[in-house]
């Protein structure tokens, strides 16, 4: 998978609303418990210090210098001109290569300054030979042009990334965000289902996952099959408060008065949860 662990957190994005364009993107934001990119040290921890390259099935693992580390560290805490400071004396004294070259993109992505951190990124592919480029880059172009608003490169970008790596489920998931903006709900289902189906040793991006695929029955008007989705989804993630809350305005639809009630008790608590453990301090005043 390619998402990062961040503080045992995953990217969980949606959130609901019935407008086709509009909808996806609200609703992409409200599931964003902690977004891939929202907050950095939610997203490619990991996966893309350690990334593998599945075009082939043995084709060799592509993974982030440990050299690299530290200027990583600094941008993941936020010290982001010092790391961009400390890479350009790296390359100035080393040379210019991939890595560090996404480094820079990742620590303006950090800023939310997107169309700069895409001009670094794309200069981290842009390497004649293939096995000099750093493939990850690829899906952070396809979220940072989410963000600018650019639908058609950011498709692009996630669809040249997932050649590398087919099977990466976040890359899927931001495929079914953009079928949901043109409005093609059957592609959204089709490649949430792929993300759900490639996660099985990951309940909490399959939970994220099939909440999207509720909102998209929810537009469809399957509602019985939206608060099935939206069931599945709370049960391997209790946390995901806007699906409970996806779920309480189902069960009104649906006449389930107490039930409904009940979900809406627990998006409350869910949400409370999840807010104190994100602003929480391990020395409280």
């Amino acid at each position: 998978m390619i998402f990062w662990d961040y503080d045992n957190s995953q990217i969980t994005l949606f959130v609901l609303k019935l407008d086709t364009i509009d909808l996806s993107k609200q609703l992409h934001s409200m599931y964003f418990i902690n977004h891939p990119f929202r907050t950095i040290k939610c997203l490619f921890l990991a996966p893309f210090l350690v990334f593998c390259a599945c075009e082939v099935k043995d084709s060799p693992r592509v993974t982030l210098d440990s050299g690299l580390k530290t200027y990583f560290q600094l941008i993941q805490v936020g010290k982001t001109g010092s790391a961009r400071v400390q890479l350009r004396q790296l390359m100035e004294h080393e040379g210019t290569r991939a890595q560090p070259l996404f480094l820079m993109g990742l620590s303006y992505h950090k800023e939310k300054k997107y169309t700069k951190a895409v001009e670094w990124f794309e200069k981290s592919t842009a390497f004649e030979e293939v096995q000099e480029r750093y493939p990850p880059a690829w899906h952070f172009i396809g979220w940072s042009y989410y963000y600018l608003g650019d639908v058609e490169k950011s498709q692009i970008a996630f669809e040249q990334f997932l050649e590398f790596h087919p099977d990466e489920s976040d890359s899927l998931f931001a495929l079914g965000l953009l079928s949901m903006e043109r409005g093609d709900l059957s592609q959204a289902e089709d490649f949430y289902l792929r993300s759900i189906d490639v996660q099985e040793e990951n309940p909490k991006g399959q939970a994220k996952a099939m909440a999207r695929l509720g909102d998209v029955y929810v537009l469809e008007g399957s509602m019985n099959r939206a608060k099935e989705m939206y069931l599945k989804s709370v049960e391997l993630d209790a946390d995901l408060y806007e699906a409970w809350f996806h779920l309480s305005i189902i069960q009104n639809r649906l006449l389930e008065v107490e039930l409904g009630a009940f979900a809406l008790q627990q998006s409350k608590q869910a949400r409370e949860r999840v807010l104190r453990s994100r602003y929480q301090t391990r020395f409280p005043e």
